[in-house]
């Protein structure tokens, strides 16, 4: 099968002779060419610096403090209250002037 993607950039990287020669090894090792092997790499570990960004870590006690906030909630203040109605209802209004 052909493979139709458009190769029109180019990455270059320099480095020591003993890292050339251990990722041509690793290369060779798992049949991929150079080029291959280094896409294949780089782009793992991309996603793996992505996935990473958007993951949220805490503490054993600030995730059993978010737990029990979530299964007893703290009474909603009146001003909270207040504010969320009046976004409602601007949102209600707003709907049906489009409409």
């Amino acid at each position: 099968m052909m493979n139709m993607q458009s190769k029109d950039t180019r990455l270059v990287a320099r480095v020591d002779e003993e890292t050339q020669k251990l990722i041509a090894h690793a290369a060779e090792l798992t049949g991929r060419s150079l080029s291959q092997f280094l896409i294949y790499a780089a782009k793992k570990e991309a996603m793996e610096a992505e996935r990473q960004a958007v993951q949220i870590r805490v503490s054993r006690k600030s995730a059993d403090r978010m737990l029990a906030l979530l299964d007893n909630p703290e009474p909603i203040n009146p001003e909270l209250r207040a504010a969320a109605l009046k976004h409602r209802k601007l949102a209600r209004d707003f709907k049906d002037r489009r409409n």
